[in-house]
């Protein structure tokens, strides 16, 4: 029969040991440029991170996607739910990787971890990014409304605004590309994140669009047996997403 030692501390759980908060990574004052080949080269690093780990990510993936798209069946309400809840989910995905980076482990709880930690300036953040896409739907929009009402537009202008349109396209990617690794491991305000965010587009313009026009053919050509290829290149997009992150932003 054991006895009890009266001076023994009482123990309390204050803090679930095997899911703790993610640390704040020391960011970098200026994003790192970066070339076209180390671009291309996460890819690979994304990939060699998870052996081991495979069902963990694709399983968060698989959710992810899955409580996204249920909260679309809900009229106006689910657009509002979906575009809070999305960044939230990322950063779940990003705290895996960065568990399997810094532990060697992989805990699907994860996923969920940004409805605990960092949540209002990630939900900040998705306002911030709907805020800017009412924006450049009232600018186009007024250009061809204005365009209609003029009776058209020559050939050149057409050019030009569709030019602008996709500088506005990159543009708006790149704001918002790292914000949410930025807010969530690097601990920043959603000003600062999207500052530095934008900032580590045009230091590395070139390899981004190479990457990021690459990634697009991957993903198109995994989509063509039934969507079946997703389930391979998803996982590994998402490792090569964490490690571009690591290597333009982290100390």
């Amino acid at each position: 029969m054991s006895e009890i030692n009266p001076y023994q501390q009482p123990k309390a759980e204050l803090i679930d040991d095997n899911n703790p908060p993610a640390q704040a990574l020391t960011i970098l004052s200026e994003p790192r440029s970066i070339s076209v080949g180390d671009a291309l080269g996460w890819i690979g690093s994304g990939h060699k991170m998870l052996p081991g780990h495979w069902g963990v990510v694709l399983g968060a993936l698989v959710v992810t996607v899955l409580i996204t798209s249920a909260f679309q069946i809900i009229p106006l309400l689910g657009m509002i739910a979906q575009v809070l809840a999305t960044p939230l989910l990322y950063a779940g995905i990003v705290k895996i990787f960065h568990r399997m980076e810094t532990e060697g482990k992989s805990d699907f709880a994860d996923l969920f971890a940004a409805f605990s930690e960092r949540t209002a300036p990630l939900i900040l953040m998705a306002l911030a990014q709907l805020g800017v896409m009412l924006l450049l739907g009232v600018v186009f929009g007024g250009l061809g409304y204005a365009m209609g009402v003029s009776g058209g537009a020559s050939t050149g202008a057409m050019v030009v605004i569709g030019l602008l349109g996709l500088v506005a396209m990159f543009g708006f990617i790149y704001l918002f590309y790292f914000t949410v690794p930025l807010i969530f491991l690097g601990n920043k305000g959603v000003g600062e994140a999207m500052k530095l965010s934008i900032a580590g587009f045009t230091r590395n313009v070139i390899p981004l669009i190479v990457y990021l026009l690459v990634t697009m053919v991957i993903v198109l050509v995994a989509a063509l047996p039934l969507l079946l290829g997703w389930l391979f290149v998803m996982p590994i997009l998402a490792g090569a997403y964490y490690v571009s992150f690591r290597q333009i932003f982290v100390e």
